[in-house]
C-alpha cells in the first residue's frame, strides 16, 4: 500500500511539471524570441498609441515633448524605433508627444528703457508695440511706464506686448525736491538736476538744522513747478549785531557780536562781567603828577621880583651887612 501511495504522488508531481512547461515556460520562451514589426502609431493620441503597441507585444513609453502648433496637445508626433522596423517581442517604443503651441512668459518691463525692453522681448520670441507716450515725473523719457500684457502672462510666439512709454517731464510737471536739512551748495546742485533755479535766500537762526542748512523752502517740497522756476530758501545762520566801542585812541570802532551775547536792554550793549574797577578810574596820586622843570622855576622867580621890588631891595641890604662883618 505504501508503495502505491508513493507512485501516485510521483505521478502527480510529474503531471504538474509537464503542464507548467507546456503552458507557461515554453510559450514564454518561444514568444521572447519572436520578432515583431513595429506598427505606425503617429497621429494617434498617446493612450491609443500605447494600446496598439500592447496588442503587438510591445511596450509604449512617453519620450520628449515637442511643441507643434499644427498638432494638438498629447498627439504622437514621432516614435523610436520608427514604424516598420522589426524588433524583438516586448521591446520598448518611445513616443514623442506634441505639446501644442508653445507659450512664452511675459517679462516685467516697467522701469526699463525702450531699447532694453525690446531686447528682452526678442529673447522670448516676442515683440514690442509702442501704444502711447505719456508725461511722467518719476521716469525719464524713453522709459516703460506700464505694459498691457501683465508680467507672468503666457502668450503665443510673436505676440506684440503693448508698452506705454514715458515722454519725460513737461512744463509744469516738475516735482519740487525736499531741500530741508541740506546745505546751500548741495541744495544748488539738487535744483540744477531738477532744472530749477535758486531764488531768494533769507537767513534766520534755528536749532532744528545745522548752520548754513535749509530750514524751509518755497514752493514746498513735492509740489509741481515749471522749468527754471525759482525756489526761495530759508537758511540757518547765526545773526550778529554791530556795536560801537568808544574811547579808543584811533577813534570810534565797530565790532560784530552774536545776538546771544547781547543784553536784553534797549541800547544793545554787550554783556560785561562784574570786573573790578579799572586803575584808570581811580583818582590820580600826587606822585603821578609831573614835577616842574628848572626853567619853569626861574620864570616864577622873575615874576616874583617884578611883582615885589621892595622885598628884593631889603634882601640885598641884609646880604651886604652880613658880608662886612660886625661894626663897633
Amino acid at each position: 500500500m505504501r508503495v502505491l501511495k508513493k507512485i501516485a504522488i510521483l505521478t502527480g508531481v510529474f503531471v504538474v511539471f509537464v503542464l507548467l512547461m507546456n503552458f507557461v515556460v515554453m510559450p514564454w520562451y518561444v514568444r521572447h524570441n519572436t520578432l515583431v514589426q513595429v506598427p505606425d502609431v503617429r497621429g494617434l493620441s498617446f493612450e491609443d498609441a500605447k494600446k496598439k503597441l500592447d496588442e503587438a507585444g510591445l511596450e509604449g513609453l512617453q519620450g520628449d515633448i515637442r511643441y507643434d502648433p499644427a498638432k494638438s496637445i498629447g498627439t504622437v508626433i514621432d516614435q523610436l524605433p520608427p514604424p516598420g522596423q522589426v524588433v524583438k517581442d516586448s521591446r520598448r517604443i518611445y513616443l514623442i508627444v506634441s505639446g501644442g503651441e508653445q507659450l512664452y512668459d511675459v517679462p516685467n518691463l516697467v522701469g526699463r528703457s525702450l531699447r532694453e525692453a525690446k531686447f528682452m522681448l526678442s529673447q522670448r520670441n516676442l515683440g514690442a508695440q509702442e501704444v502711447e507716450y505719456k508725461p511722467s515725473v518719476q521716469y525719464p523719457a524713453g522709459t516703460v511706464l506700464a505694459q498691457l500684457e501683465q508680467p507672468g502672462m503666457k502668450v503665443k510666439k510673436g505676440t506684440l506686448v503693448g508698452l506705454i512709454i514715458s515722454a519725460g517731464m513737461s512744463e509744469g510737471d516738475i516735482r519740487v525736491p525736499d531741500l530741508t536739512g541740506k546745505n546751500i551748495e548741495e541744495a544748488k546742485r539738487i535744483l540744477l538736476q531738477f532744472k530749477l533755479s535758486l531764488g531768494k535766500i533769507s537767513y534766520q537762526p534755528s536749532q532744528l538744522v545745522p548752520l548754513n542748512s535749509v530750514i524751509d523752502q518755497y514752493p514746498k517740497a513735492n509740489t509741481m513747478a515749471k522749468e527754471n522756476q525759482k525756489i526761495d530758501l530759508f537758511v540757518n545762520r547765526e545773526q550778529k549785531k554791530k556795536i560801537i566801542i568808544e574811547g579808543e585812541e584811533d577813534g570810534i570802532k565797530e565790532k560784530e557780536v552774536p545776538m546771544d551775547d547781547l543784553d536784553d536792554n534797549i541800547e544793545g550793549k554787550p554783556k560785561q562781567k562784574e570786573d573790578k574797577p579799572k586803575q584808570e578810574d581811580k583818582p590820580k596820586q600826587k606822585e603821578d603828577q609831573p614835577k616842574p622843570k628848572d626853567k619853569d622855576r626861574k620864570e616864577d622867580r622873575k615874576d616874583d621880583r617884578k611883582s615885589n621890588p621892595q622885598k628884593e631891595k631889603d634882601k640885598k641890604d641884609n646880604q651886604k651887612s652880613t658880608d662886612g662883618g660886625t661894626n663897633f
